[in-house]
């Protein structure tokens, strides 16, 4: 999948980040790229590395640098991304950090983990970030520069998600009781074999967190539902008493 420049918006797991620097230019003026993936899955396995190709499709001159962030907690109301600065604390690689583009060049950033044994996923986001380059003009106007966060999973490699159905303080809920994410949709309620609707939700379940399910569910039917991540598999739950 390819995403290129157009108005701010979010998918999924993607966030776009927008920076705003008066420069000299002759008119307003968008920085842009693209990237090819902005979802990775990794292991905790040796060598575990995956590439994304980052495309500068503008008349300029790209200048390109990297951020990594940490996310702990993920789903849970205590998230918190921390960056990760310190070269001790350093769990995931990008290669290169930084990066020139010219117009029409395209760029292949190596994601690399050095996670080990883990009973967990790790949760990272690396922002792709343009920069202010050398620019000539002899007017004054404002340039966009729009930055690409990408979501980067690093799994245990027998990692999986366990889905349930629980009720608590404010209703039913979708629990993952596994040790990685997984994002739901296509979700039906079947309060008999015979009986099924779909239901209005879908989103990212991260490993101990849950999704409301904003319906009253009956005793003896089951949720039927798509589970996508590294694999993607197809459950259905039965509704506990």
């Amino acid at each position: 999948m390819n995403f290129t420049r157009s108005p701010l918006f979010a998918i999924g797991a993607m966030k776009r980040v927008l920076t705003l620097t008066l420069l000299l230019l002759a008119q307003p003026a968008l920085g842009a790229m693209s990237l090819d993936k902005i979802i990775v899955y990794l292991t905790d396995q040796p060598n575990s590395r995956d590439d994304i190709v980052v495309s500068n499709p503008d008349q300029e001159t790209l200048y390109l640098q990297t951020e990594i962030y940490r996310v702990d907690n993920p789903g849970m109301p205590d998230e918190k991304r921390v960056r990760v600065v310190n070269p001790k604390e350093f769990k995931l690689l990008v290669n290169p950090a930084r990066a020139v583009l010219a117009s029409g060049e395209q760029k292949r950033f190596r994601l690399m983990s050095l996670e080990r044994d883990l009973d967990r996923e790790k949760v990272y986001r690396v922002t792709f970030k343009p920069v202010v380059g050398e620019i000539k003009s002899d007017r004054t106007a404002l340039k966009i520069l729009v930055a690409y966060q990408a979501l980067v999973f690093v799994q245990p490699e027998e990692g999986r998600a366990q889905l349930a159905l629980e009720q608590g303080e404010e209703g039913w809920q979708l629990t993952n009781r596994g040790n990685i994410n997984t994002e739901v949709s296509e979700v039906t309620y079947c309060p008999s074999r015979a009986s099924c609707r779909p239901l209005d939700m879908a989103g990212r379940i991260y490993a101990g967190a849950a999704l409301a399910v904003d319906e009253s569910l009956q005793s003896g039917g089951m949720l039927k539902l798509l589970a996508r991540g590294r694999e993607s598999r197809r459950f259905e739950i039965p509704i506990p008493d």
